[in-house]
């Protein structure tokens, strides 16, 4: 049995729930249809418009038709502009074609008139008019007809065709052939020209000891040789009692004319000379067969020494390898200090 007290909920919560027919979607609270926020979590409460995704579903499929035919009239638009320029783009060269012709028409005419030499007659008449008067003396004119075809190329040729109908003599045709002179162009022809000459750029590894009898006892950091930088160099030091047969190789992928080479040493009086091979493969001693001298011996000083390169003996020009070969190291042992290699093509 309920008391007085537990009714009295139910009859006030009837008009609240008849007022609060609205769910928070966050949070589930339920609010009232008045209600613009959740009091719980704070969201905005959905609009009654936004609840009508039907509208916004037409209004795109309208824009989509529209984008359509717009897209479909600019394409009708542009094929017919297209066969529009096609039509006006076809040559209307037919139409000279039967001019070109019209020689072969006044060709039989020639025999008929040989004695009417008349000079003022071809003056005025053309070819056309020959065709109308076959008796009349301009026949003589009807073999300048086919220097017409000259014509195009300028209006020099056309008014050298008409001094040679006037003319009849040297005078109209030295005209018209000065004419067609002036218009016409002669190919200029080009000498190719020499490659410039200029610093050779070494790559890492690309140069190394040469020392096939083993003569170096400690053979250093050879690739400071040609590091591009004087900061650093390049020391080699020979056995006791050797004083040379052994050098410094640049190679190339490909054969390769070099026309100076600079060494910068700080050993005075080390002797080199330079040997070149065009063998892919480095020959066994410095006294094959297969390496050319390209630069005879010589004696350094200390500081930058440049040697110029150049076939002797019948040497090649270009060289897959190229030999600085130490032929005499001053010092005890002997010890060669290079601070840089460079060359120039």
């Amino acid at each position: 049995m309920s008391t007085p007290t537990e009714q009295q909920p139910q009859g006030t919560t009837d008009p609240a729930s008849a007022n609060m027919v609205r769910v928070c979607d966050r949070c589930g609270t339920v609010c009232s249809t008045d209600q613009e926020w959740c009091l719980n979590c704070g969201v905005r409460m959905t609009e009654a418009t936004q609840g009508l995704p039907g509208l916004r579903a037409a209004g795109l499929v309208v824009a989509l038709a529209v984008l359509l035919a717009g897209g479909a009239a600019a394409a009708s638009y542009a094929a017919l502009r297209g066969d529009a320029r096609s039509a006006a783009n076809v040559p209307a060269d037919t139409t000279g074609a039967p001019v070109a012709q019209a020689p072969p028409a006044t060709a039989p005419v020639a025999p008929v008139a040989p004695v009417a030499p008349a000079a003022t007659t071809p003056t005025t008449s053309t070819t056309t008019s020959t065709a109308k008067k076959p008796a009349t003396p301009a026949a003589p004119a009807a073999p300048a007809a086919p220097a017409a075809p000259a014509t195009p190329p300028a209006s020099g040729g056309g008014g050298g065709s008409t001094g040679g109908s006037t003319g009849g003599g040297s005078t109209g045709g030295s005209t018209g052939g000065g004419g067609g002179g002036s218009t016409t162009t002669t190919p200029t022809t080009t000498t190719p020209r020499e490659p410039t000459s200029g610093p050779v750029v070494f790559a890492s590894g690309q140069g190394t000891i040469y020392d096939p009898a083993g003569h170096a006892a400690n053979k250093g950091e050879e690739g400071n040789a040609i590091d591009g930088s004087t900061g650093s160099s390049w020391k080699v030091v020979l056995n006791e009692g050797q004083s040379g047969g052994l050098g410094y190789v640049l190679d190339f992928d490909d054969a390769t004319a070099l026309k100076r080479l600079t060494v910068n040493t700080s050993t005075a009086g080390l002797k080199i000379k330079v040997l070149g091979t065009t063998k892919s493969a480095l020959p066994p001693d410095e006294l094959d067969s297969n390496w050319d001298t390209i630069a005879s011996e010589r004696t350094m000083k200390s500081g930058r020494n440049a040697v110029p390169l150049k076939a002797v003996s019948g040497a090649k020009s270009k060289y897959r390898h190229v030999l600085v070969l130490f032929t005499s190291i001053p010092g005890d042992p002997a010890t060669a200090v290079i601070r840089e290699f460079t060359a120039s093509s």
